[in-house]
C-alpha cells in the first residue's frame, strides 16, 4: 500500500515515524510506501519543506505535493520545490491536485512542463485530477494527450461529488489510473475502510461499468494498475509470481467484485495472514 503521511512544522516527522514503525513492525503481512505530504501546505508555512526533505532523508519512498495554486498560491514555486526534492533524492513525485476547471488545468500543465523538462516521465502520478473530469474537449484533451505521452499516473478515488477522470477515456489513451481510499475512517473521510473491492464497487458506480468486462476494468484499477504505479515487482497471477492474494468466493470475477463475500483468506507471500477480514496475529 502507498500511504500520504501528513508533514508539517507543527508535527514535524511524528507520522512518518509512527508509520515507519507500524511497517517494520508488521512487515511480514503488509508492504507499506511511504509519500511524504505537505497536507497544510508547503510555501505557505515556512519550515515545511526542510521538514519534508528531513522525511526524504529518513527513508519516504514518494513525495508529495499538493494543490500549487489554490493551497500555496505559487504553483511555480511550489512545484520547483517538490520536483526538487524528486532531483535530490531520486524519488518519484504523488500530487494531490484538487484544483478543478482551468486553475487544475494551468497547475497540471505546469506539472506536465516539468515532467518533460527534468526527464521524469512514468515517475510522476496526479491524485483527484479533478479537472481531468471538466466537460471541455478544448480544456482537457492535449492535456490527455501530453500525459500518455509522458506516461503520467492518475489515481481515483472515485467520489460521488466532484468531476472526476474517466476511466474508460485514460484506459483507452494509455494511460495508468489507479484508484485508492482518501482517508480511512479519520477526521478527513469517516466512510474510508481500506477495502478495495469496495473501492472497485465505488469506480464501476462513478463511471457506470456494468458489463462484465466493464467491472474488470473497475478493479484493474484497485489491482493491476495501482501496482504499475508503485512499480511492484513480480505481480499478478502467474507462475513465478509473489503468492500475494485475496482468495474470496465467486464464479467470476464480476461476482466477486459486486458480492464482496466477507469470506475471504489473504496471502502474504503464500502465506495466510487474515481470515475473514481478522489478522490472524493480533494489533498490539
Amino acid at each position: 500500500m502507498r500511504s500520504h503521511v501528513d508533514v508539517d512544522t507543527e508535527h514535524g516527522l511524528w507520522g512518518i515515524e509512527g508509520v515507519m514503525a507500524t511497517r517494520d513492525a508488521w512487515r511480514d503481512i503488509v508492504d507499506i510506501e511511504l509519500v511524504a505530504f505537505p497536507q497544510s501546505g508547503l510555501l505557505r508555512r515556512p519550515g515545511t519543506l526542510e521538514v519534508m526533505d528531513a522525511a526524504m532523508k529518513a527513508g519516504c519512498e514518494v513525495v508529495g505535493g499538493l494543490d500549487p495554486c489554490g493551497i500555496d498560491r505559487d504553483p511555480r514555486g511550489h512545484l520547483d520545490a517538490i520536483f526538487g526534492l524528486c532531483q535530490r533524492y531520486g524519488k518519484p513525485l504523488d500530487i494531490h491536485l484538487h484544483e478543478p476547471g482551468e486553475m487544475g488545468a494551468f497547475s497540471l500543465d505546469l506539472i506536465i512542463e516539468r515532467t518533460r523538462a527534468l526527464g521524469m516521465q512514468g515517475k510522476v502520478a496526479i491524485s483527484h485530477a479533478f479537472c481531468l473530469g471538466t466537460p471541455d474537449p478544448a480544456l482537457v484533451d492535449p492535456l490527455i494527450e501530453a500525459i500518455a505521452e509522458l506516461d503520467i499516473a492518475i489515481v481515483t478515488t472515485a467520489p460521488a461529488s466532484r468531476p472526476v477522470p474517466a476511466v474508460k477515456r485514460m484506459l483507452a489513451a494509455g494511460i495508468r489510473i489507479a484508484a485508492g481510499s482518501d482517508g480511512i475512517r479519520d477526521t478527513w473521510n469517516p466512510y474510508g475502510n481500506g477495502d478495495m473491492l469496495e473501492r472497485a464497487v465505488l469506480v464501476g458506480l462513478r463511471n457506470n461499468l456494468r458489463r462484465d468486462d466493464e467491472v474488470r476494468l473497475a478493479l484493474d484499477t484497485c489491482t493491476v494498475e495501482g501496482a504499475k504505479l508503485m512499480e511492484v515487482a513480480d505481480y499478478g497471477l502467474a507462475e513465478g509470481c509473489a503468492a500475494d492474494l485475496l482468495i474470496l468466493p465467486g464464479e467470476t470475477l464480476a461476482e466477486a467484485v459486486v458480492n464482496r463475500s466477507p469470506n475471504r483468506r489473504v496471502l502474504k507471500r503464500g502465506r495466510i495472514v487474515a481470515r475473514d477480514g481478522v489478522p490472524l496475529r493480533p494489533a498490539a
